[in-house]
Parts: structure tokens; sequence; C-alpha cells
């Protein structure tokens, strides 16, 4: 029980000592309501938590945040989605227009979608719902790294195709009136071979000593002395995807890496390598592949014409 303390206070209205009890509760009674108090509160959470299956305020309030980030990286992840498109556009059309017209070979998928490696670099953020929009932030600024340095080689390119016609390899290799067309480009039987096979150039028979001229400016990537195949012949690099050969010479005059311009001779025809008589095999690459060497120049132009076109080859 409840013990009272007598207490007496002056009254100073009436100046009387007026009596006053305190009742001071028991340490016991204490503890009493204080395990009442905290088996209440279980019984709040156990009644919030098991019965009206609702979160406790702390929880609540970080199940709401963690909803709030989870709907902020769905909408990154939808950004980065319209980013990759427009990306993937972007690579589709450099590959099959920009740098398809300067003849520049595509760029493979490998290239562009690799990977960066090293798994340390993402330990940070190792099983969490952010690990999958890092890698690809990081994979798209890759793509974008190389998009933009595909860009500033198309643009270089680009300021220098004012002389795209004088390298086109448009020019006969030979002056008109010293050959006659032996083979024409495509399938035919081989004359040494004896079978059917693909002729990736074109023949022009003439005698040993006629002078061949290069059909578009350009370098001189490869000067080789066989004793079968093309024999001792000729390439050039002409840039924007384009390349001549021309074989079974029997004089070269031109160096491995020296500048040509259109006319120039390069040396003389012959019979060298795998032939059956003399003639210049002519070849047209464009961006690695053979195509027919007649789609680009004109046959039929009068010798004086060509004439003034070639420059004689030295004695």
């Amino acid at each position: 029980m409840a013990k009272s303390k007598k207490k007496y206070v002056l009254n100073p209205e009436t100046l009387m000592v007026d009596v006053q009890e305190e009742t001071r509760i028991a340490g016991w009674q204490v503890a009493l309501v204080s395990i009442a108090g905290l088996a209440i509160f279980l019984l709040f959470i156990l009644l919030m938590t098991f019965v009206l299956h609702k979160d406790l305020p702390k929880t609540a309030i970080l199940r709401h945040t963690n909803a709030e980030w989870n709907t902020r990286i769905d909408q990154m992840s939808q950004q980065l989605d319209h980013c990759d498109m427009l990306l993937t556009m972007l690579e589709e059309r450099d590959d099959r227009v920009y740098r398809s017209v300067y003849g520049m070979d595509e760029i493979p998928q490998a290239v562009r979608r690799a990977g960066l490696g090293g798994e340390k670099r993402y330990a940070d953020f190792s099983g969490t719902a952010v690990l999958g929009i890092v890698r690809r932030l990081d994979q798209m600024e890759k793509r974008v790294f190389i998009q933009s340095k595909s860009f500033d080689d198309v643009s270089t390119l680009q300021r220098s195709a004012g002389d795209l016609a004088s390298h086109i390899p448009a020019l006969s290799p030979m002056d008109p009136s010293t050959y006659r067309l032996s083979s024409a480009y495509g399938y035919r039987m081989h004359p040494v071979l004896g079978y059917r096979k693909m002729h990736t150039g074109m023949d022009f028979a003439c005698p040993p000593g006629n002078p061949i001229y290069v059909s578009g400016d350009g370098t001189v990537v490869k000067v080789a002395h066989e004793r079968g195949g093309y024999g001792n012949h000729v390439e050039v690099d002409h840039g924007f995807g384009y390349k001549t050969r021309y074989a079974h010479m029997s004089r070269i005059d031109v160096k491995l890496g020296q500048r040509v311009t259109r006319g120039d001779c390069l040396g003389l025809s012959g019979r060298s390598g795998l032939v059956s008589g003399p003639h210049l095999h002519y070849e047209v690459m464009y961006r690695k592949d053979y195509v027919n060497p007649a789609l680009y120049m004109d046959l039929s132009i009068p010798q004086e014409d060509y004439v003034t076109m070639v420059k004689k080859p030295e004695n």
C-alpha cells in the first residue's frame, strides 16, 4: 500500500498553518506499472505485426525509402534503354552509311561492346540493385568513346573527299591500242589448271614490255617477285576502300611505299608466274572483296585522249 506523510505549510492568505498529506508510491508499485506498460507496448507490436500485418514505424520508413530507390533505379534503367537504342542507331548508321561511303571497314560488334574487365571495379556495388546500372554505364561510356573516335576518323577522311575522284581506279592500266582483252571478270575455264574457276580480274593480252599504268592515285603497298601465282606483281592502295593489283609483269619500276598518281608507269608487262601467255592480269578490290574492274573504267576511250593522261616510262 502507499504510505502517507504529513507536511505543514503556511497559508499566506489566512496566516494559518495547513496540514497536507503526501502519498508515497512504493517501489514495487512503480515496477508493476513499468512492467504493465512494457507488456502493453509488446502487445501493440504483436498486434501490428502479426494481426494487422503492419510494419513498425522505422521499418515502414525504411521500406518506403527502399521503394523510392527501386523506382528511381527503374527510371534510370528505362533512360539507359532509350540511350542504348539511340546509340545503336548511330553505330548502325556509322557502319552502313558514313564508313561505307568512304570505303572504311565496319567496327566489329565485339569491339564496340567489349566489357571493361576486372570485377574489382564493381566490388563496392556487389549484391546491390545498382550493380547492373553501373555496368551498363561503363559499357555505354566505352561505346560512346569508340563512336566518337570513329566520327573523328570519318571527318578526317571526309576533308580529303575532294580527292576521291582521282583515287578511284578509273583509268585503263594499258593503252587501248596496245592490248586485246582476252579474259573478263567472272567464272571461266582456267587456261593452265584446266578446270572452272572464278577469274577475279581482267586479262589484257599483249606482247612483253607493254607499259602498265596505275589506274588511280594511291600508295604502293606490295612489290612481289614470285615464281608461280601472280609472278612479279604490284599492289596499290588507293584509299577509300580501293586496292588494285597488276600481275605477271616483266619489270617493276616502283618501290614499296611510293606515292603514285593516276597515269604513272608501274613497269612493263610480261609472262611471269602461272600463265599460258604474256598478258597483264588486273584486279580491283573494294573493301577486301574482288569487284569487276570494267565497272570503273571506260575501255572505249580514244587512244589520243588516253595518251594525254599517262606518263611514258623512262628507258
